[in-house]
């Protein structure tokens, strides 16, 4: 293969760890509910498979995807996004939008 024609191995990982222009990764919290928890479903819906309980103190991220007042998001228990050995991945899924903080989104 030409050199010339490869794209350089930096670029290409910078590329794909960096967030794009404008979508910065804003961390929002979740609302306090009745019953202590807002559900992380597997799909946009109440019908859907719950993945995870999660509690005010955890964070998530708006994901593109929506649907009504679902959203998805990708959610990390309190500050565990922030190990040791860096960034880590958190756990993905669908949540009430209302049940998130108004200053995210």
């Amino acid at each position: 293969m030409n050199r010339s024609l490869r794209p350089p191995l930096l670029a290409v990982c910078l590329a794909c760890l960096w967030p794009a222009a404008g979508s910065a990764m804003e961390l929002c919290h979740l609302r306090k509910t009745p019953d202590g928890f807002v559900a992380l479903r597997a799909g946009p819906g109440p019908q859907h498979r719950l993945i995870a309980r999660m509690k005010p103190e955890d964070e998530v991220q708006y994901g593109q995807g929506r649907q009504g007042k679902w959203v998805e998001v990708t959610r990390w228990r309190g500050d565990s996004r922030l190990e040791q050995d860096g960034f880590s991945k958190g756990v993905h899924g669908w949540a009430f939008s209302p049940l998130i903080a108004k200053d995210c989104g």
